[in-house]
């Protein structure tokens, strides 16, 4: 009886073993060396990026806005698929890509485009702004990331509302990176 019970709990377990959903990483980009002004931990200082620039309401500041983007673009993935954050809250992590989903949406990015073509376009128009290079930013905004007008995402560029959503999403994992580098 024991054995029958034993044979029929492993058959039980196989099955809903192959039950199990699949589930996909999600996207996730790479920095390039040198960039948001380090040459050190770009994980580490690509959450204190964005958690400054979000913690606050970032008007008349384009090319902080596009650094800030890029930042959290990137972490929303990284944090999602890296081994290094295996340790942080899955909370945090679901945050965070809610958050790169959000900032996405009020920008007027893609939400199928890579995270990639986001991180190179956002830092290309941080440069270019600071260069005060306007065609280059003229030509970067009609990347065909963004599905709103060039005027449109220069406006929201240039006024990012204090978003609660994406504060404490990059507030938390900023809070974890500070801590775990302890």
């Amino acid at each position: 009886m024991n054995r029958a019970r034993l044979l029929f709990s492993v058959a039980v377990l196989a099955a809903l073993t192959g039950c199990g959903f699949e589930t996909t990483l999600p996207d996730t980009a790479t920095m390039p060396p040198g960039a948001l002004a380090t040459n050190g931990d770009i994980d580490v200082r690509s959450l204190t990026v964005a958690a400054f620039d979000f913690g606050q309401p970032l008007r008349g500041q384009p090319a902080r806005a596009a650094d800030g983007i890029a930042a959290l673009d990137y972490m929303g993935g990284r944090l999602n698929t890296a081994p290094r954050w295996v340790d942080m809250s899955p909370l945090y992590r679901e945050q965070m890509l809610h958050a790169r989903e959000l900032m996405r949406k009020y920008i007027g990015i893609s939400e199928s485009a890579s995270s990639q073509a986001v991180v190179d376009t956002m830092l290309a128009l941080a440069a270019a702004y600071r260069a005060d290079d306007q065609a280059a930013t003229q030509r970067l905004l009609t990347n065909p990331i963004f599905t709103v007008s060039p005027t449109v995402v220069t406006a929201r560029l240039a006024d990012i509302p204090l978003m609660p959503i994406v504060n404490a999403a990059t507030t938390h994992a900023d809070q974890f990176s500070t801590d775990f580098d302890t």
